[in-house]
């Protein structure tokens, strides 16, 4: 075990850790670590809104400083949403009253895709997200940083089904079995789309770049690489080797071999099982991000949250190369003090 984490930058831990360096304990964050589980953050969506925020650079930095001020997080992520490629590419989306995501003009078909710019100009319409991130950085010299997209197909998703879905997402399948041509063009299209954006955000001097691949669940079994995989490994090739790439793949931790060919230094696993047991095909390769449960900031008491928190730690802690995390989003009724008692027992593993 190398020297204690306490005595180099929440940023060198990161970038050490990931290159192989053992330490005392893992660095550390949460996706959606700004969010409505935080009292601040309410504030804020109340008098903005969440895409007044997303779009007003100043604010969106102050959403992912909120819980870094709270928590002493290692990582800050981007205050964005997966959707503002969908956006700039000509797809505007609004929440709905009830509840969900609603695009008012989804696809249907492949002249639908067709009428999608080739060169979207993507990072020029998203100049706000650049913005953020810069001021960002400035703000937090010693804190690594996240950005991210979704992943193609999880974007399409969206464009095509016309917003969430409560059913699987069937009219996004019946385009994928029935339209193998638009749904080809349309992950180039959003492919390159995607690399632009990622590009962009490197150029800010983020740390690490995260694609999310919500609905990775969606594809066959033994064919993720071939409907999804193999468009992000594109979109992470094209960062050169720029900034860490992550990866978080939902519902995928039990397919785990067929997200190995994307290639990303990173792997930001679900709660279905340890992520000691992926080892057998590790091989210090990458990294593992992960995996508590978000429900345990729900349902378990603080000492319960703490014993998990230690429980996955000292699983990882043999081998090296681990990022704690949640093994998906943060939900908005956790409890403060549940999220207060894991990250102290992250940071003061080893010590006791």
């Amino acid at each position: 075990m190398t020297d204690a984490a306490d005595k180099i930058s929440s940023r060198e831990l990161f970038h050490a850790t990931c290159a192989g360096m053992k330490f005392d304990r893992p660095p550390f964050w949460m996706m959606r670590q700004a969010g409505r589980y935080l009292p601040e953050y309410r504030k804020l969506k109340e008098e903005h809104g969440f895409l007044g925020i997303v779009k007003t650079p100043e604010v969106g930095v102050e959403a992912a400083l909120q819980p870094i001020r709270r928590f002493d997080f290692d990582c800050a992520i981007l205050f964005s949403d997966i959707l503002v490629v969908a956006e700039a590419l000509g797809f505007p989306y609004r929440f709905k009253d009830g509840g969900g995501i609603a695009i008012d003009n989804p696809i249907s078909g492949i002249k639908d895709v067709e009428k999608i710019p080739e060169e979207g100009r993507v990072s020029e319409k998203l100049d706000y997200v650049r913005r953020n991130l810069e001021i960002l950085r400035a703000e937090l010299p010693a804190k690594a940083i996240f950005g991210f997209c979704g992943s193609p197909f999880t974007i399409a998703a969206y464009m095509v089904e016309g917003g969430s879905s409560r059913q699987d997402f069937p009219k996004f399948k019946a385009f994928i079995k029935d339209e193998p041509g638009a749904f080809d063009m349309l992950m180039e299209k959003l492919t390159t789309a995607l690399c632009e954006y990622a590009g962009m955000q490197v150029s800010c001097g983020i740390d690490a770049f995260q694609v999310f691949d919500s609905h990775a669940a969606l594809t066959p079994c033994d064919e993720y690489g071939q409907f999804s995989g193999a468009w992000i490994s594109e979109i992470l090739k094209s960062i050169d080797g720029r900034a860490r790439t992550a990866v978080f793949a939902g519902g995928m931790s039990r397919r785990f071999a067929e997200l190995m060919p994307i290639g990303a230094d990173i792997y930001s696993m679900d709660s279905a099982m340890p992520l000691s047991t992926l080892l057998n095909t590790w091989e210090g390769r990458y990294a593992l991000q992960g995996n508590l449960d978000p429900s345990a900031l729900v349902n378990d008491t603080p000492e319960e949250v703490a014993r998990k928190t230690t429980h996955i730690i000292s699983d990882m802690n043999p081998y090296g190369r681990h990022i704690f995390n949640l093994g998906h989003g943060i939900t908005p009724d956790a409890k403060i003090e549940n999220v207060e008692a894991m990250c102290e027992a992250v940071k003061n593993y080893g010590r006791l």
